[in-house]
């Protein structure tokens, strides 16, 4: 075998399985389609995407600012160079020890190809921060009720928080909030923002819950935080929009469907949506203010009986 030959053939190995063999460990919760996450006990996070262009997989590290291919993450982990990379991925191909034979190694999914403006899109989300606090407070939210969301949040370099949404590939955006400021991210397309609230793994969801903006889902979790699976869609269905709503409503025919939208003409149109994919849909409209959040911060006020003088003091 030619020496182009050979590094064609390091390239099209399992990098997640190799990951896991240097001690990561997969977080399903962080994990999508075209992406794993993995984590080191050392602190290391490391990203794994497989490019459309070429099929290969490559890995980006946020402790350590690394990145490239198999290679490149050999020459990472054991602080060597190209040659004794080689060298091991021989040694790790099977060809000597110290690795087990393949049969005896974990199996882990290859993410899915993604081309290369999704890798940007994936590789600028786990740069992020994680959300800190300030915002979503200023907002009538709790601190258990952002904990319970803290997965699919980030801060970005200038501030914003941000809102992960997916799609059937996986991470493809997120909506953008900070004060006097609502966007999206540039050049991405909307999927939903979705996060299984109170639930094991592989349960599915009691109710579905589903608002228009991400800080509006939150709010109503507040109001009603039992178990779900809450979602929003960022304003403006598209149609691939409605259609990845299609399918995750119809994939739990058991569960509450409640339909947290504005308290406006365009809330009932996206509620009228949603109930011609599920006509049992519950139509929940904010008691007061436009949306959810307003109704978290402005609650209806509660009467009171008359009780003499007493009322006035």
């Amino acid at each position: 075998m030619n020496s182009g030959d050979e590094l064609e053939r390091f390239k099209g190995l399992n990098l997640g399985e190799l990951a896991a063999f240097y001690g990561y460990t997969l977080d399903r919760r962080e994990s999508c389609k075209s992406s794993l996450v993995m984590r080191h006990a050392d602190g290391d996070k490391v990203v794994i995407i497989t490019s459309e262009r070429d099929g290969h997989a490559v890995f980006f590290s946020g402790k350590a600012s690394r990145q490239g291919s198999v290679l490149d993450f050999v020459m990472f982990r054991e602080g060597c160079n190209l040659g004794q990379a080689r060298k091991a991925l021989r040694a790790y191909s099977g060809q000597s020890p110290p690795f087990p034979p393949p049969a005896h190694r974990p199996a882990l999914p290859k993410p899915a190809k993604i081309p290369s403006d999704r890798a940007k899109l994936v590789a600028d989300w786990h740069r992020f921060r994680p959300y800190g606090g300030g915002y979503l407070e200023s907002r009538g939210l709790t601190p258990a009720t952002v904990a319970a969301f803290a997965d699919r949040l980030r801060r970005d370099e200038r501030g914003n928080v941000c809102f992960r949404h997916d799609d059937l590939a996986g991470l493809c955006g997120w909506e953008k909030k900070n004060r006097g400021f609502t966007g999206y991210a540039a050049g991405a397309e909307k999927g939903l923002f979705g996060c299984r609230v109170d639930l094991g793994q592989g349960e599915d969801p009691p109710r579905l819950i589903l608002a228009e903006s991400a800080l509006d889902a939150m709010s109503y979790h507040q109001h009603d935080p039992r178990p779900a699976l809450v979602l929003s869609f960022g304003g403006r269905l598209s149609p691939a929009q409605v259609e990845l709503l299609a399918r995750v409503l119809t994939k739990y025919p058991a569960a509450e469907i409640v339909t947290a939208t504005d308290a406006d003409e365009q809330g009932d149109s996206y509620a009228a949506t949603v109930a011609a994919i599920r006509p049992d849909a519950v139509r929940a409209r904010p008691p007061t203010g436009k949306d959810w959040n307003d109704t978290l911060n402005r609650p209806a006020p509660v009467s009171r009986p008359f009780s003499g003088l007493g009322v006035l003091l």
